[in-house]
């Protein structure tokens, strides 16, 4: 270690181009004028003006103003201050090797103390420049307006999730130092009564104040009313000397599930399939042959077919080695048009509407055409028999170039039947060691259960005898409550052969039900709706529209229903498939058993889904992977048990096959059939006007509709009640005046053909119109060929 002269800093205080001078008045016999040179400041935390006595230097403040320490074999040596009234003051500085931070200690509690610090208040430290200040070292305070000390920064809202970025570094530095501490505390409890701490006792306490500033650090700007009460939980842990590890580890999570709550992070169960990725990867990208090949992954429902599948088309090598890469959704039902479509659109920018309307053998054509001579990738997830492969197989070109066909089947026998395809790669059951790394990975943030949660855990992981999914669902009912007798409950609750036959995993489903909060009940019942991946914008709006997101007056519905949206993720109801840039969810989906379980549920709880094959449209071209083109329209009746207990009863979804036609053939709708309607999705369907008839269902919420010529009529403000309006067209738009009356409009989309046009009076807002014309309305978009952008209206 090198030791500095006590007087001052050594000359390992480096100068700093970019310093501030500063003046430093001291009375005493006259005025002196002192010329400083700011080093840094440091913002004290919580623990700073804690119990625990010591200040934590910034590593890359402490490595550059402060003397090298090139050794922690000793207790660190003695630094001298001056503060701004001349008094002296003297400090202790080391380095922690166990937590590996650089702190201030002796004399640090005594300073706060005298100076009134507190969380918030910053110190700077200041070198003196000529004359008598030359080689002398100073520390300043200054305290924060006292209005705002003691009150945290409030959690972002969810309409602003989306521009939190998460390091994982925090949560692999939090794993070091948690085992750390288990190993030291295990052996270096303190005793009682010893007046002095032994060496191993401080190391194990260093260990763990480290831990301290680790979580300090991590949850700036998460500082609400929770976050502060485990914080300083732990603080007295540590000052007091009690040390229980389960508690700290516990303490940790909630802090970790806290700062990750905001933010959807991709967690992939693939604990177990390393060697499953190295053979397929191997099989996909071999240079070795340029045949066309067949890839097949089989296994049962739920050993994670679709993950791994997913692994393998998003590596970085797959982007690498080939020119286009296709992924699109089968299922047992499905439209040939559909399959190409979705081909089409994973490396087609835009499908426009002539796309919709070709046949089978045109689309097929365009896509032959659009793979001639090139190395692709189509991934066909979810297929039941070959005649998938039998529909696609002549518009996909084999010529010589390493192109690759990979399926996902339940069905080993598929594989079989495919002529040219490899032998199938059957997914096995997870070990019971994999089967543990999953669970604890679902569960905690840092990978580390606690000991008393472990005998609960282990019981919860052999009741899912390797399936993934069970894993996953049991990982979610247990990740948020970390108590012993929940653990405890869930273990008891759930039996072995919940997986020895899919049809079974409705025990364990159910139980995830029976605990979801009731305002997420609807939701997720909901999604029965969808088969596969649904466009997150479109399933928020359809909840708003429904109904099922109550208004609290301080957020936007939208906030709120993107909190119940990560709330179903988090607790592995619903899965993420695709994020944008920023780390927004940009689609998502629901594995297929608890698909089924929505629907087996909605019917009990008579939340009736009927004819749900549901069209996303090509508004949505970008996200989706596999839609049913030809639909056969969501039929739902909504009078579910839970509502009655809130006193909501209502009309959802009633769309019948024969109101299709009727609009699209342009004849006439009865009404009174269909006047509780809430939402009525037309995009699947071309029609040639927009329907006049739909201006008297005045309890629509949400419109979508898809014509030759998409103007609206002046009665469409009818629709006071309307809150989603969305128009597709190939011609241009035009918007009458009255839109400026429709009050509860929330977000107006369009997609026309060169332009939005509007009548001449269209922007004029008159006294009449007010400052209440739109007021609701929080997005304008038309796409793509004009001129207009996605707006902000100011919301509710």
């Amino acid at each position: 270690m090198h030791r500095g002269e006590p007087s001052a800093l050594d000359d390992n205080i480096n100068n700093n181009d970019n310093n501030n001078d500063d003046v430093d008045h001291q009375s005493g016999g006259g005025i002196v004028v002192r010329e400083h040179m700011l080093m840094f400041d440091k913002v004290l935390t919580p623990s700073d003006v804690g119990k625990l006595n010591r200040l934590v230097i910034p590593i890359q403040h402490a490595e550059r103003y402060f003397p090298m320490i090139y050794s922690s074999n000793d207790k660190g040596f003695l630094l001298n201050f001056e503060d701004r009234n001349g008094k002296p003051w003297r400090f202790r500085y080391s380095f922690w090797n166990s937590s590996q931070i650089y702190v201030i200690t002796k004399g640090w509690g005594t300073f706060v103390k005298e100076k009134k610090l507190h969380a918030g208040d910053i110190v700077s430290f200041h070198r003196g420049v000529g004359g008598s200040a030359t080689g002398r070292v100073f520390i300043n305070w200054r305290h924060q307006n006292l209005s705002v000390r003691g009150i945290s920064m409030p959690i972002s809202e969810a309409s602003n999730y989306q521009q939190r970025t998460i390091s994982t570094n925090f949560v692999h530095r939090l794993e070091k130092s948690i085992k750390l501490f288990k190993t030291e505390s295990e052996f270096n409890k303190p005793d009682s009564d010893e007046e002095e701490e032994t060496d191993s006792v401080k190391t194990t306490k260093e260990s763990l104040d480290g831990l301290m500033s680790y979580l300090r650090e991590m949850m700036v700007g998460y500082e609400n009313e929770v976050v502060l009460a485990l914080l300083n939980e732990l603080e007295d842990l540590v000052a007091s000397y009690v040390w229980p590890e389960d508690k700290v580890i516990i303490i940790c999570e909630q802090l970790c599930n806290i700062r990750y709550n905001s933010n959807v992070e991709e967690e992939k169960a693939l604990v177990g399939f390393d060697d499953e990725i190295e053979t397929l990867l191997d099989q996909l990208t071999a240079t070795s042959t340029k045949q066309f090949q067949i890839i097949s992954i089989t296994g049962l429902a739920g050993l994670g077919k679709t993950t791994l599948a997913r692994t393998l088309y998003n590596h970085d090598l797959v982007k690498y080695m080939f020119d286009f890469r296709a992924w699109t959704c089968v299922s047992q039902v499905y439209q040939q048009k559909d399959l190409l479509l979705g081909i089409l659109s994973s490396f087609m920018d835009d499908l426009t509407d002539d796309f919709y309307e070709m046949s089978e053998h045109q689309l097929g054509e365009k896509l032959y055409r659009k793979l001639k001579g090139r190395k692709y990738l189509v991934v066909l997830d979810d297929i039941w028999d070959c005649r998938v492969w039998n529909d696609i197989q002549m518009y996909l070109p084999d010529d010589k170039t390493g192109s690759r066909v990979l399926f996902t089947s339940r069905d080993i026998d598929v594989s079989l039947q495919i002529k040219s395809a490899r032998p199938a790669h059957v997914l096995r059951l997870r070990t019971k060691v994999e089967s543990w790394a999953i669970f604890e990975k679902k569960v905690f943030r840092m990978g580390i259960c606690p000991g008393g949660l472990e005998i609960y855990g282990r019981m919860i992981i052999g009741k899912c005898e390797g399936f993934t999914l069970a894993i996953v669902i049991a990982a979610g009912l247990v990740k948020n409550n970390l108590s012993v007798t929940w653990w405890e409950q869930i273990a008891n609750s759930l039996h072995s052969y919940m997986v020895s036959d899919p049809r079974q995993y409705i025990e364990s489903l159910t139980l995830s039900y029976d605990h979801l909060p009731h305002h997420l009940r609807p939701c997720f019942l909901f999604l029965g709706a969808f088969h596969e991946e649904v466009p997150v914008t479109k399933l928020i709006w359809l909840w708003i529209a429904q109904g099922l997101i109550d208004d609290t007056g301080s957020r936007t519905l939208e906030d709120i229903a993107v909190d119940f949206l990560l709330d179903l993720i988090r607790r592995s109801l619903l899965m993420a498939s695709r994020k944008k840039s920023d780390g927004q969810v940009k689609t998502c989906r629901i594995h297929d058993l608890l698909h089924d379980f929505c629907l087996r549920k909605a019917e009990e709880e008579n939340f009736l889904l009927n004819n749900y094959r549901y069209e996303y449209d090509y508004m949505w071209h970008d996200t989706r992977e596999a839609t049913d083109n030809e639909i056969d329209v969501l039929l739902m009746t909504l009078m579910p048990k839970f509502f009655r207990e809130y006193g909501i009863i209502s009309s959802m979804l009633c769309f019948p096959l024969e109101l299709e036609k009727s609009l699209q053939e342009g004849g006439s709708i009865q009404i009174d059939t269909y006047k509780f309607l809430k939402i009525l999705d037309l995009e699947s369907i071309l029609i040639s006007l927009f329907p006049l008839a739909v201006v008297h269902m005045v309890n629509l919420r949400y419109l979508a509709i898809k014509a030759h010529d998409g103007s609206l009529h002046a009665s469409i403000s009818n629709l006071m009640n309307l809150q989603m309006l969305i128009i597709s067209s190939r011609k241009n738009i035009v918007l009458p005046k009255t839109i400026w009356s429709m009050l509860n409009l929330r977000h107006l989309y369009m997609k026309s053909g060169i332009n939005l046009m509007e009548e001449p009076s269209f922007l004029q807002v008159t006294e009449k119109d007010g400052p209440s014309a739109l007021a609701s309305l929080q997005t304008l978009s038309q796409r793509p060929g004009g001129s207009w952008e996605d707006f902000n209206f100011g919301g509710d």
